[in-house]
């Protein structure tokens, strides 16, 4: 009878009990290689059950690996990654391995030949959530002004409403957020009028300039022209601090500010974490690039 795993815990321990050197903020790959010997020092040939005698471990760059010798009537179950994942996440080690940008791979072996290997990306290890969800639709919204827009929440995110005049929406995870904001602008700017204002480099700077006022030190990380569903629109990064209820605050600020018709539309993300915001810069882009204004498509 062929013999499956029903429940990875009993390998967990064994990568954390010798895994225990002390873990610094930021690990070099020095460092993962050190981890790796003293993990290949004492797991090696210790067997871990169902099967399972651990061969070694071993480091390259940023991905420790861990080698398995398994018995001919062994094979993985379908959600074998699921599992480790949650084990990792249960025995409160998955951070570790998420904020120091840690890979982990797991090869099992039958003799010469290789029977299954898992690999888990750092980002995996996360509580952070990556996917999208259904769209919002700001679409007769007291705060829209009249704009017709959507876009795809982030799944697992709290919805709120905008607690200030110009916010319509808000996304929040932890001290991570993502705003939806309409303000009147001046006058009617047609497309081909904003791509025009936007390739003056001295008008873009005096707009991010004026968009980060509220920021004390700010730097502009880096900027560039996109656009959103046809319409142009300025990109940009900036970080420095934020007092709040007397607190000075570090942040990080991406924004993309839409030139659409008689408003300006701004798209403002925040994370109070570095680490945070690095990893969740992709999901803030997904959630932008969703945008859709239905309106021109009738």
């Amino acid at each position: 009878m062929i013999q499956k795993i029903r429940n990875m815990k009993f390998i967990l321990p064994i990568i954390l009990l010798f895994c225990s050197i002390s873990f610094s903020q930021s690990l070099t790959e020095n460092d993962i290689k050190k981890i790796a010997k003293k993990a290949n020092d004492q797991i090696k040939g210790v067997n871990v059950g169902n099967g399972i005698t651990a061969r070694g471990c071993f480091a390259i760059g940023r991905t420790l690996t861990y080698q398995y010798d398994v018995t001919d009537n062994w094979y993985p179950l379908q959600n074998m990654k699921e599992d480790l994942i949650a084990n990792f996440k249960e025995a409160g080690f998955s951070e570790v391995y998420f904020k120091n940008d840690i890979d982990v791979d797991f090869y099992y072996y039958y003799g010469s030949k290789l029977r299954s290997r898992i690999s888990i990306k750092s980002k995996e290890f996360s509580s952070l959530n990556f996917s999208l969800g259904d769209y919002v639709s700001i679409n007769g919204h007291p705060k829209a002004k009249g704009v017709n827009l959507k876009l795809k929440q982030p799944d697992g995110w709290e919805i709120q409403e905008g607690d200030r005049p110009n916010i319509i929406k808000k996304f929040i995870y932890k001290t991570n957020m993502y705003m939806i904001l309409i303000k009147n602008n001046v006058m009617f700017v047609s497309r081909n009028e904003a791509k025009e204002y936007l390739s003056d480099d001295e008008y873009v700077n005096e707009l991010i300039v004026e968009s980060s006022s509220f920021l004390k030190d700010s730097k502009i990380v880096n900027n560039k022209i996109i656009t959103i569903d046809t319409y142009p629109a300025l990109e940009f990064t900036l970080s420095g601090n934020m007092e709040r209820s007397g607190f000075n605050l570090k942040v990080i600020m991406k924004c993309w500010m839409i030139f659409y018709e008689d408003k300006n539309i701004f798209l403002q993300c925040m994370s109070f974490n570095i680490e945070d915001f690095n990893m969740l810069e992709n999901l803030y882009n997904l959630i932008t690039n969703s945008v859709i204004f239905p309106e021109q498509y009738n």
